[in-house]
């Protein structure tokens, strides 16, 4: 199905294709998924479909994906889906923020430089729907817009009358001692292509995903046809990996994941090698990639298989010698994230090319 989309799509210019990946630190930077928004849409003109799902990560205190800068005012607080000890609603992003701030403000600007210029004509914001409390609209009060409110999916819309290069939102209380509470954003156009939406946290497990109560709600509202899983590297990054335990979690999330995406292609990208504390080698990663291919047979989804494309058990340090890898020997420098996003849509387009030729 998502090949006969995007065949529809190249040839005829019609259509809209959905991609949403999830992960850990190696997504939350957007290098990996980054690079590879960059050649899905450069695969044919016009296919830049738009940016998609973001969410203000310095509202949590930690790094936002390169491609765009955040200011905010206003106090605000916030949870994150590998925190154990805090019950909080978290979807999609796997970050909240909120504040109690009697007004705060929102701007988030594209890197201008080596960087897509992403328009957009709507963005929904994923939020407690208190809309009797708090009123969010555009910081220029020239611009032109309508705002639509969808409570049953838990977001609200606004279509600009012009096109957008820039968020500037404004958030506004109107009774007292309430809490404003935001999950995510999707900046979205009209225009055919594909968007490629993408959330990574740093240290997350599937576990940690498994906490967001959202997660379904908001992948309704994306409808993605391609789901990509990044995860397993927090999960085996210890000596004594559970792999029946890890195997339930891969399943619970697959179910959920199915439940609002039956029709979509899922893939989950084995973690790759790496050492513990810089000094161990991590034998727990080769036995998480069994798992995952035994998950994966069992469910009926699609494998990349990193750990074995690195060159298995100690290759860390064939990429570490090249520059490929931090000192930690477990993240990668840029210039590793974006060949790892070379090396998988190099694989997607061998695949690709067999259906091709199938026709």
């Amino acid at each position: 199905n998502f090949f006969y989309k995007l065949d529809t799509l190249i040839l005829f210019g019609e259509g809209k294709l959905n991609i949403v990946h999830i992960g850990d630190s190696h997504i939350q930077a957007d290098y990996v998924s980054g690079q590879l928004r960059k050649h899905f849409q450069s695969m044919a003109w016009g296919l830049n479909g738009g940016r998609g799902f973001i969410f203000p990560v310095s509202l949590a205190k930690t790094n936002n994906p390169w491609n765009y800068k955040v200011e905010y005012t206003g106090e605000w607080e916030y949870c994150k889906n590998v925190q154990r000890n805090k019950t909080c609603t978290i979807g999609l992003a796997g970050f909240m923020a909120s504040t109690t701030s009697k007004e705060a403000s929102l701007n988030i600007r594209f890197v201008e430089e080596g960087y897509p210029q992403y328009y957009f004509t709507s963005v929904k914001i994923f939020h407690a729907m208190d809309t009797a409390n708090w009123e969010i609209q555009p910081t220029d009060k020239t611009l032109e817009y309508q705002i639509f409110h969808n409570p049953e999916l838990g977001y609200s819309q606004i279509y600009f009358f012009e096109e957008q290069s820039s968020l500037h939102l404004n958030i506004t209380q109107k009774t007292d001692a309430t809490e404003y509470t935001l999950y995510g954003l999707s900046l979205d156009n009209d225009d055919a292509g594909i968007v490629y939406h993408s959330a990574g946290v740093n240290g997350a497990d599937v576990e940690s995903w498994l906490r967001c109560q959202q997660l379904t709600q908001d992948l309704q509202v994306i409808n993605p046809d391609f789901v990509i899983i990044s995860l397993g590297t927090n999960d085996s990054y210890t000596s004594s990996f559970n792999a029946s335990d890890f195997e339930q979690n891969m399943k619970e999330l697959l179910r959920r994941v199915k439940t609002v995406a039956p029709d979509a292609v899922v893939l989950w990208v084995t973690p790759g090698d790496n050492y513990r504390r810089r000094r161990y080698l991590n034998y727990s990663t080769e036995k998480a990639t069994k798992s995952i291919l035994k998950v994966a047979a069992e469910e009926n989804i699609i494998v990349w298989n990193f750990f074995d494309i690195m060159g298995h058990l100690n290759s860390i340090l064939k990429w570490y010698n090249v520059g490929l890898t931090a000192n930690d020997k477990l993240h990668y420098t840029q210039q590793g994230y974006e060949f790892q996003g070379d090396l998988m849509f190099n694989a997607f387009l061998k695949a690709y090319n067999q259906h091709i030729e199938k026709l």
